[in-house]
C-alpha cells in the first residue's frame, strides 16, 4: 500500500507539471534524459548520458546529446576523475519559418565529482571543463553542478523509496570570461531498486537574455557491469 501511494504521488507530480506547462506558456520544453554509471571495479567506471530535448512540449526538436566517459575513483565510490567525449546536434527553430538547420558540436571534457552526506541528504558536487568544437568556432567552458537528494519517509535511497531532488548548475565561458547560463531544477523521484531510479521535475534555464522552462523526465541506471557473485 505504501509503494502504491508513492507511485500515485510521483504520477500526480508529473500531471501537475504537465498541466502547469500548458496553462502558463506553450514555450515550455521537454527533456527526456538517460544517465548511466556502470561500475567496472572499485576503481574504474563508465558514465554515459543520452538526452532528447524539445523546444516545446513534445514538439520541435531542439537538441540530441550523446555523452560518455571513463572515470577513476581516487577513493572507493567517491572523488571520481573522468575524461569524456560528447556529440551534440542542435536544431534551429523559428515558428515563422519551417526551414531549419542542424549545428553539430563535438566536445572533449574533464570532470571531478565528489559526494557527501549531511544527515539523510545526499549531496553531489561536479566540476566540469569542456573543450567545444563547433563549426568555425572553438570554445572553452567551465561548469559547476551541485545537487541534493532527500528521501521522503526513509533514511536512505533503498528500494521503493520516494525522494526529493534539486540541483543548480552554473556555466561560464572561459575564453570570454563571461556568464553563459544557469540551470535550476526541482523534482521528485522513485527508486525501483538500489540501481534504477526514475525522476521527473521542472528546470528553469537562464541565459544572457532569455529564461525558459523545461519539463524533465529522467532515468538513472547504476547497474554494475560485473555481478559481484562472479568476482
Amino acid at each position: 500500500m505504501l509503494t502504491l501511494k508513492r507511485t500515485i504521488l510521483l504520477l500526480g507530480f508529473i500531471g501537475i507539471i504537465h498541466i502547469s506547462s500548458y496553462s502558463q506558456s506553450n514555450d515550455v520544453g521537454t527533456w527526456f534524459v538517460y544517465f548511466g554509471n556502470q561500475k567496472i571495479n572499485d576503481k574504474w567506471n563508465i558514465q554515459s548520458d543520452f538526452q532528447y530535448r524539445d523546444y516545446r512540449f513534445l514538439g520541435y526538436r531542439n537538441q540530441f546529446l550523446a555523452r560518455g566517459g571513463l572515470g577513476y575513483n581516487l577513493k572507493p565510490q567517491n572523488h571520481n576523475l573522468l575524461l569524456g567525449y560528447a556529440f551534440i546536434a542542435t536544431d534551429t527553430y523559428d515558428e515563422f519559418d519551417i526551414n531549419t538547420s542542424t549545428k553539430i558540436e563535438k566536445r572533449i571534457y574533464q570532470q571531478y565529482l565528489y559526494k557527501n552526506k549531511i544527515g539523510s541528504n545526499l549531496l553531489t558536487h561536479r566540476f566540469r571543463f569542456e573543450e567545444r568544437f563547433l563549426p568555425n568556432e572553438f570554445g572553452l567552458r567551465a561548469r559547476y553542478f551541485i545537487s541534493v537528494q532527500k528521501p521522503l519517509g526513509n533514511k536512505n535511497m533503498a528500494r521503493n523509496a520516494t525522494y526529493f531532488s534539486s540541483y543548480n548548475e552554473l556555466f561560464v565561458n572561459i575564453n570570454e570570461t563571461q556568464f553563459d547560463r544557469n540551470r535550476l531544477y526541482a523534482g521528485v523521484g522513485f527508486s525501483i531498486n538500489e540501481s534504477i531510479r526514475v525522476e521527473t521535475g521542472y528546470m528553469i534555464q537562464t541565459q544572457k537574455n532569455r529564461t525558459k522552462g523545461q519539463l524533465q523526465l529522467i532515468v538513472y541506471n547504476n547497474l554494475a557491469l560485473k555481478n559481484k557473485k562472479y568476482k
